[in-house]
């Protein structure tokens, strides 16, 4: 099964609250090209190119980049000329430049699921970036969550949305399972679509797993990998990380 399907991705997988105006914003506050790893359908590329930004979004999910070129042909020609789309291992990769801000936005870097994908993947982003340039970065340590609502989930509804090729409503359920060791939790999706009546027409199967990192594990990740932290935020707003839940890095190249 796939982690994404493509059909209902830009109605289900809509982002976190700010991080779009968060991204843009560290853009303005820099200078250079951006590379941007786990670019998907360019729900972020997008609107960093429009602003002026040299973008080179990347991806391991040829799918999701298919919606992204497909978008990015509906932009003006300048938009057009801004964005270069890579399928790529954020792993294993080569692109033969080096960038002024790597972005990994949406908790992509949560899809390396043991240490040893996560320091190869901070090398090898280390190798693409400027001296001194910044690696920003978003995740989510969903502990605390897990211990108010039980470490397994059943299944249960989790939103609805109308699928616009079809006009179908489309219901999603999903189950979590949890292995508090590895820090890896597995998310199974029923995409469900329904007519008017409510009868079930078509079911869509997906599972999403990611792994969490504390913020102690991660801060000591990412000094053997040679960057220093700048700052790490609770939200997209500068607000004061709680020892929980999202974490906003902005990390530099040493």
């Amino acid at each position: 099964m796939r982690a994404y399907p493509s059909r209902f991705y830009d109605r289900y997988f809509v982002g976190v609250e700010g991080d779009v105006d968060f991204y843009v914003g560290q853009f303005h506050s820099g200078n250079g090209a951006i590379l941007e790893v786990g670019c998907g359908s360019g729900r972020i590329t997008l609107p960093l190119a429009r602003a002026g930004a040299e973008v080179v979004g990347l991806d391991i999910d040829d799918d999701l980049l298919s919606l992204a070129r497909a978008k990015l042909a509906q932009e003006d020609r300048a938009t057009q000329g801004r964005v270069v789309f890579v399928e790529a291992d954020m792993t294993d990769f080569d692109i033969g430049r080096r960038f002024a801000q790597i972005h990994i936005p949406y908790r992509t870097f949560q899809h390396l699921l043991t240490p040893i994908d996560q320091i190869n993947a901070l090398e090898c982003l280390a190798d693409h970036l400027e001296e001194g340039g910044l690696l920003v970065f978003d995740t989510f340590d969903p502990l605390a969550e897990f211990v108010d609502d039980g470490f397994n989930a059943p299944l249960r509804r989790d939103t609805d949305f109308i699928d616009g090729q079809t006009g179908h409503q489309v219901v999603v359920w999903y189950s979590r399972d949890v292995d508090p060791d590895e820090q890896i939790f597995e998310q199974e999706m029923v995409f469900e679509e329904v007519d008017t009546a409510g009868k079930s027409l078509a079911r869509t199967f997906a599972r999403l797993t990611l792994r969490w990192t504390s913020r102690w594990e991660m801060e000591h990740l990412l000094a053997g990998c040679g960057f220093a932290v700048e700052t790490l935020r609770g939200d997209f707003s500068q607000g004061v990380y709680p020892g929980y839940g999202n974490q906003v890095w902005v990390v530099r190249k040493e």
